[in-house]
């Protein structure tokens, strides 16, 4: 790509990357519709509901498990060739589903493309992250986010058309166009730019250079002289240990503690089983249903596509809060409408429906988009692609228990699962408000600045120190000894509390200053 100008080939590299993304959210759009195709059923016998749950959550379980390892494996051979290998272990396992004669071999093809599926999730944000400059990472990892949402849409409306072929080919053929594009990006990546902060990391600074001749401007040069400022820690390797060591583990915590979180919100659970929910509110289970979790798609699509033009003007604190309200209180309505009886009425019934499509809405236009980009923009270089491993790992381990009991859960009770996302979700919430520090606008190795070094900090509300304190006042008065006092000595209390000391002596303990 010698004729395009910075700013055009960071963002060819970032769309060949996020294909990848597609592999992902073809997938979630189309395996839950596949088990419901009368051509499925006639293939391998009416399934169970544990075993549709099993069947949908399998590839899940060793995307969790390679997760984990994405990091290691991408500190040592590159990000981008994790991305090719992981891309073409999916290509493997989706081929091998493809052809399946029978259930177990389906198993077995599902779980091998999901060991490739944990290498390329991982690998392929951190990539995204470390070859943007500062002033588009938001939108490159929004790109990212938009080919997943616009693939499940995809996914729904493929297996809508693929279920007037009456063989096997219904439902073989999604396989199959997973297959070509999973070959498609494993035989393309290695001949992407590494990325220059992995080259930094092992001591390469003329090779990084010359890719930060590629990817960036003269608006970018401040960036530019950041990022070759910084020394490589070549011959070094980044253990699990390193991750939770003092001045970074409250990060990893936070970072994984919301990749977490976005699976408890209950998307996948509304994406994977979007028929059954759909039929479970009064729609046509053989057609409308179908159509519907197709809209459902097409609506993630377009939220994530606006997202690009305000996540790095909004800010990432702003959508985790803001949405996550939204989201939870989706969830509490449509449960207090399963509970009272009311979504059982002409009305009630799509009244659920509105709000399952606006609790998509929230959800991908705040923690869909902030998510990856806020778990890998907090690390710093050495441990951000180990951390970002991590917490894709939690993510993908969560979201199996979720595809494993929600068909059961459902079928037990209709309003169950909605209070329970919604309550998660409002406590994941509101410990984002707590312990999340805005990145906007800074680059990588100025974030590290925000965190001055040490875990995670939490600006406290003002009006939480002031009762905080009113309260201390208001004790019987006790000589105590405190590393905080002001003139008078008295104790004070700081505006930031490291997150790594919650439980113990959080209030009063040593802390981030300002």
């Amino acid at each position: 790509m010698p004729s395009l100008s910075p700013t055009l080939r960071v963002w060819a590299i970032g769309i060949f990357v996020s294909i990848s993304g597609a592999l992902f959210g073809g997938d979630t759009g189309s395996i839950g519709s596949i088990t419901e195709m009368p051509q499925f059923t006639r293939h391998f016998g009416q399934l169970s509901e544990v075993m549709r749950g099993f069947v949908v959550a399998v590839i899940l379980v060793p995307s969790a498990l390679t997760g984990l390892l994405a990091g290691s494996v991408s500190d040592r051979i590159s990000r981008k060739k994790t991305i090719s290998l992981g891309c073409a272990i999916f290509a493997i396992g989706s081929a091998l589903s493809a052809g399946a004669p029978n259930l177990a071999t389906l198993i077995v093809g599902r779980s091998i493309a999901g060991s490739g599926e944990g290498f390329f999730l991982s690998a392929s944000t951190v990539y995204l992250c470390e070859i943007s400059p500062k002033h588009s990472r938001g939108k490159l990892i929004c790109t990212y986010q938009i080919f997943i949402t616009t693939a499940i849409a995809l996914g729904f409306f493929v297996v809508y058309g693929t279920i007037n072929i009456a063989s096997s080919y219904s439902w073989r053929l999604p396989f199959i166009l997973s297959t070509i594009t999973a070959a498609t990006v494993a035989v393309g990546a290695p001949f992407l730019p590494y990325s220059p902060r992995w080259l930094m990391m092992h001591g390469r600074k003329p090779e990084a250079e010359l890719v930060l001749n590629l990817v960036t401007g003269p608006e970018d040069e401040e960036e530019r002289k950041e990022l070759l400022s910084v020394p490589h820690v070549q011959g070094q390797k980044v253990a699990w240990v390193d991750i939770f060591a003092k001045g970074v583990r409250g990060r990893t915590l936070l970072g994984a503690f919301l990749n977490v979180f976005q699976q408890l919100s209950g998307i996948d659970f509304v994406l994977f089983y979007a028929p059954l929910i759909f039929s479970q509110a009064g729609l046509d289970p053989s057609t409308s249903s179908f159509i519907a979790s197709g809209v459902t798609g097409i609506l993630l699509a377009v939220m994530s596509a606006l997202g690009s033009f305000y996540v790095d003007k909004i800010g990432r604190r702003p959508l985790i809060i803001y949405g996550g309200m939204s989201v939870a209180t989706c969830h509490l309505c449509i449960g207090s409408l399963y509970a009272s009886g009311g979504a059982y009425t002409k009305v009630g019934k799509w009244a659920v429906i509105v709000l399952i499509e606006l609790f998509a809405i929230t959800f991908a236009g705040s923690w869909a988009l902030c998510t990856r980009l806020y778990s890998s923009e907090i690390q710093p270089s050495r441990t951000r692609s180990a951390a970002s491993s991590f917490g894709q790992g939690a993510n993908q381990l969560v979201n199996t228990v979720v595809a494993l009991t929600s068909p059961a859960f459902l079928a037990k009770s209709s309003y169950g699962p909605y209070y329970l996302y919604g309550g998660l979700m409002a406590f994941g919430t509101a410990i984002a408000f707590l312990y999340m520090p805005e990145t906007i606008g800074k680059t990588l190795e100025s974030i590290e600045e925000t965190f001055q070094g040490s875990a995670v900090a939490v600006a406290w509300p003002s009006i939480v120190l002031r009762e905080t304190e009113n309260l201390r006042q208001r004790r019987p008065s006790r000589r105590r000894s405190s590393a905080h006092t002001d003139e008078n000595g008295r104790p004070t209390f700081p505006g930031r509390i490291g997150m790594e000391r919650l439980g113990s002596s959080a209030i009063m303990g040593s802390a981030i200053e300002e």
